[in-house]
């Protein structure tokens, strides 16, 4: 029956990966920058996705909805940050969202929304590449790329090595992303000779 293809579509869809982890612009009202401006980004499901209403584009509220837009569960900002600015929204999937807020380079904080049960993280730092199918991220974290899964935040895997000096890790990590067997691919610049090491590493999908 109709419904029935309906629920079957939508399944393959929250399944697959986008084809290209782009920010998408929303459906937006006003003018933005230093101007007043209200943006939605829907998921592939009805009536659920993500909300930012905004001061301007340095002050927004920013949350997600499970029904009304105008009923929207607000994020908390994060320690440190007084206020969101104007979320970049990555659909990982039809249903998996990325939330992502320049807090000045190179900071970053990004939470994470699953429209089919309306989960929302914990604020995730300096995130590299997300794993969608086995919901893992990575992550810069001070010397170290970390491997967390995204809801629960757990740490599945630490890499560290001789990098090179850097005020941030992700200046010397110059490329990084998770295969589609679960494997980390990255190149990393390595000791004061800054010559360039490609790597491609395990990554379990739970802590050991």
């Amino acid at each position: 029956c109709r419904s029935s293809l309906l629920l079957l579509a939508l399944g393959v869809l929250a399944a697959a990966p986008a084809t290209a982890a782009d920010p998408t612009p929303g459906e937006c009202s006003g003018a933005g920058g230093a101007s007043a401006s209200r943006c939605l980004y829907r998921s592939m499901l009805p009536s659920a996705g993500l909300v930012a209403e905004c001061e301007s584009d340095a002050r927004c509220r920013v949350g997600y909805y499970a029904g009304s837009p105008t009923k929207a569960t607000w994020l908390a900002p994060p320690r440190g940050l007084a206020t969101l600015p104007k979320p970049q929204v990555i659909w990982h999937s039809a249903t998996f969202a990325e939330a992502r807020f320049d807090c000045g380079r190179p900071c970053s904080v990004s939470y994470f929304f699953e429209a089919r049960r309306h989960f929302i993280s914990q604020p995730r730092w300096f995130v590299l590449d997300v794993d969608l199918r086995r919901q893992l991220l990575a992550a810069a974290e001070e010397r170290a790329l970390v491997v967390r899964q995204i809801f629960s935040g757990r740490e599945v895997a630490r890499i560290e090595r001789p990098w090179s000096q850097a005020a941030w890790l992700g200046d010397v990590v110059t490329t990084l992303r998770f295969d589609p067997d679960g494997r980390l691919s990255f190149t990393w610049l390595r000791g004061s000779e800054r010559a360039p090491v490609r790597e491609r590493v395990s990554i379990p999908s739970i802590p050991r």
